[in-house]
């Protein structure tokens, strides 16, 4: 990106106060420098996700953007999963994962322009792909049970990064931790779910095996 175009956000970070007085020059020397200018950085820049970023506020910038547009599909595919869901006790359940979603991604849109961020970042082929498959009613719900806990993984695992990636930003950090919270509650729910209704194809298969 251009400088102007970074002055330009961090300016309206600044202005908005998102940012501190201290972080807007820390951030503008770094601009005209070309060296890390955050003070937790130890001059090796900011890293997060195995990355290295200027400063924590591009870190967070990147983060976000990313994220909206994942909740904004994931609202998508369960609310398309709750149309053609078949089992009646976890149909309401879908919905209410579909709406935290679409929530989550509205709120990080606002934050993002609140921190002078634009929106880039597009729902990844993958990501289309299976919001189809779980759209898809031809497809049993306890397969896609089963087929969402292999593709996350252990709730606690699956939130652990959200939780180390802010260390200044408190406007942010309080919003993830509530974003962590939920995602925490929404995967251990599917996980619960999955178990439940998985139990009996398990038995019938053990009792064959006996």
């Amino acid at each position: 990106m251009s400088y102007d175009f970074e002055f330009k956000q961090l300016l309206r970070a600044y202005r908005n106060g998102v940012i501190s007085q201290s972080t807007f020059e820390a951030e503008l020397s770094w601009l005209e420098s070309g060296a890390p200018a955050n003070g937790n950085s130890n001059g090796s820049g900011f890293k997060a996700f195995g990355r290295t970023y200027k400063s924590e506020r591009a870190a967070i910038v990147s983060f976000l953007d990313k994220v909206r547009a994942g909740e904004a599909n994931g609202g998508e595919a369960f609310a398309a999963w709750a149309e053609v869901c078949t089992t009646d006790c976890i149909r309401t359940g879908l919905r209410i994962v579909a709406e935290r979603e679409a929530y989550h991604s509205r709120i990080f849109a606002q934050r993002l322009a609140e921190l002078g961020g634009e929106k880039r970042a597009m729902t990844t082929d993958d990501a289309l792909k299976y919001t189809a498959y779980l759209g898809n009613a031809s497809i049993p719900d306890n397969e896609k049970l089963l087929s969402f806990t292999k593709r996350v993984g252990k709730p606690e695992d699956a939130i652990k990064p959200i939780s180390e990636l802010i260390t200044e930003d408190l406007s942010t950090k309080e919003a993830l931790r509530l974003f962590a919270e939920d995602e925490l509650s929404t995967a251990k729910w599917i996980w619960d779910a999955c178990a439940a209704l998985n139990a009996p194809r398990q038995d019938a298969s053990d009792s064959k095996d006996m």
